[in-house]
């Protein structure tokens, strides 16, 4: 069976990888220079700087598969979710190690139910959300994610309005989802919004040479059968039936294609989709990002730090930032430090020279 896969990024090269351990004859389609699209690292001068994702989560059941298949297992590290949310009166920073692990929790480790820096109104009006996960968190799943489909007829920000208050909304929800997503509550899907929540309070994960190690294993892999610079016109589908793709070298025929691109660009390579599929696929958004990274001599944040997620309130172009010393000795020269910078929302797309959210 001939195959071929539009999109080297992660999850095409996933698809390639999986493929190819069936037999299949697999062509890979990669527009750009080179593969990994939004999760790969560069080494520079003592540096990695991870230029896209930043981390994984735990629950990521395929991508740790990918690990365990790619011989990177013992490259897995843990990344401490230390982060801090400046209070909006007197700005001091107050850090808060959200964990749920019991052993931080008998130590008096985690601040997860302290959020000190935060007022007292936001502290009570957070109340009322704690029963609320504890009794969705199984729910909360971005693979099975069917279960969560009630939660989704509102935002996040709605939702936290309407069972906390507007207090937990701008200095603790808000702060924390536009630093993991580069969006606006008001945009989060409340479910979600509630599963990301869940997902970082139970821990961050990278690889110790990078977060594009992944991307970068597969690539040197099946070389052989990744194309570069090589973007499709249109996945041509006659019928019902698919027959192959349009590329600026002609037409390629194949059994299968599997798009591996985003909603958005997905649309446009198949203008002939069923509304069962295009409806769908067209209800998808996307946030944007002016990723801005300093390599330092000496740390910005205190020992054990990770973030600083910024309200929106403090009118800042940036959601928050990052020291990305803390995911593993080998991202920074002893006592270096390595700061990732996010803007978000409209202050992105106007430094993108974007002049309106894309659809």
């Amino acid at each position: 069976m001939k195959v071929i896969v539009v999109g080297g990024g992660t999850a095409g090269l996933a698809a390639v990888h999986t493929l190819r351990k069936q037999g299949a004859d697999v062509t890979c389609l990669e527009a750009a220079s080179s593969a990994g699209g939004r999760i790969f690292s560069r080494h520079k001068n003592g540096y990695i700087f991870d230029c896209g994702a930043q981390f994984f989560f735990k629950y990521y059941n395929t991508y740790f598969q990918l690990c365990a298949e790619l011989g990177l297992i013992a490259d897995l590290v843990s990344v401490p979710f230390k982060a801090a949310i400046p209070n909006l009166k007197d700005h001091r920073l107050t850090v808060a190690h959200a964990s749920i692990n019991p052993k931080d929790l008998w130590n008096g480790r985690s601040d997860l139910l302290k959020f000190r820096g935060v007022p007292f109104k936001a502290m009570a009006q957070l109340i009322p959300l704690l029963p609320i996960m504890a009794l969705r968190y199984k729910d909360f799943d971005f693979t099975d994610f069917e279960r969560m489909l009630d939660l989704d007829d509102e935002s996040l920000a709605d939702f936290t309005v309407r069972h906390c208050g507007r207090d937990v909304l701008e200095h603790v929800l808000q702060p924390v989802a536009s630093c993991m997503t580069l969006g606006e509550p008001e945009e989060i899907g409340a479910g979600y919004g509630l599963a990301l929540l869940w997902y970082s309070v139970n821990g961050l994960w990278t690889l110790r040479h990078g977060i594009g190690s992944v991307s970068a294993k597969l690539s040197e892999k099946y070389a052989d059968c990744i194309k570069l610079n090589t973007a499709v016109k249109r996945i041509v589908i006659e019928n019902g039936k698919v027959k192959g793709v349009e590329t600026k070298d002609g037409f390629m025929e194949a059994d299968r294609v599997i798009c591996a691109t985003t909603a958005t660009t997905a649309l446009k390579l198949m203008p002939g989709l069923p509304d069962t599929i295009r409806k769908p696929l067209g209800l998808v958004r996307y946030s944007a990002c002016c990723h801005a990274m300093f390599a330092l001599r000496n740390r910005l944040l205190p020992e054990g730090w990770y973030a600083v997620a910024l309200p929106r309130k403090f009118g800042s172009t940036m959601a928050g930032f990052t020291d990305s010393y803390i995911k593993s000795p080998y991202y920074t020269p002893t006592g270096g430090g390595l700061v990732n910078c996010f803007t978000f929302s409209r202050h992105a797309f106007e430094l993108n020279a974007k002049k309106k959210t894309p659809t």
